[in-house]
């Protein structure tokens, strides 16, 4: 078990079941077999999703404010800063998405046709960081699924409960639950993730684990 704690006065505020070899490799295939789909998704509906997930962080902003300072000991008034700082960031890839995403012709001459498509990558290991979660994630995940990739998303094991607030929001506004999966628990479920063949990794924190992920991931 997970157990999480309220670094104000020490005690904990959730136990949570950690993600093991099995269930990573559970998420993975679900994820790999999801996301297809998605990318098959018209760009319309996925920028539709980004939307609604946009209004929810506005509809819940002081409960997940709370949320995200019971567990990361920031001050209330910073929690909710970051949030409502998240909402020109998502303004910005939701205005961007169509434009990065069009194909792009580079030669049209004597009946030849050269066209740069931009794919999405596949399935991605969103490894992110405790201190601003949504700042740090949503740099990560929201293009990601903009492009139509599938996410595995694991968070700091210290702002687990915004990663899973971040799932709900996200599956609540259209992303199919297994187009983002959040993974629950500390380093060792990382390694486990980091042994499946995803597409791309981007991870955000210490020096230390981001050369162990570099070593990890090199081949």
């Amino acid at each position: 078990m997970l157990h999480v704690v309220n670094p104000a006065h020490g005690g904990v505020i959730a136990e949570l079941p950690e993600d093991t070899h099995d269930s990573v490799i559970a998420k993975y295939r679900a994820a790999r077999a999801a996301q297809p789909g998605w990318a098959a998704t018209p760009l319309a509906t996925r920028m539709a999703a980004i939307r609604r997930f946009r209004a929810g962080i506005v509809e819940h902003l002081e409960r997940l404010a709370a949320v995200l300072t019971s567990e990361v000991g920031k001050p209330i008034r910073q929690a909710r800063n970051e949030l409502n700082g998240l909402l020109p960031r998502l303004d910005f890839f939701i205005a961007q998405a169509e434009g990065a995403l069009a194909p792009r012709p580079v030669f049209d001459e004597s009946g030849m046709r050269e066209t740069i498509t931009h794919e999405p990558l596949g399935v991605i290991a969103n490894i992110s960081a405790w201190n601003y979660p949504y700042f740090v994630g949503s740099n990560v995940f929201v293009p990601a699924l903009l492009a139509g990739n599938a996410v595995l998303y694991k968070p700091s094991e210290y702002a687990t409960l915004t990663g899973l607030e971040i799932g709900n929001l996200l599956h609540a506004s259209g992303v199919p639950q297994d187009v983002f999966s959040v993974l629950v628990g500390g380093g060792r479920v990382g390694i486990e993730l980091l042994k499946e063949p995803v597409d791309g990794v981007f991870f955000t924190g210490s020096y230390g684990t981001g050369r162990k992920i570099a070593e990890a991931v090199a081949g």
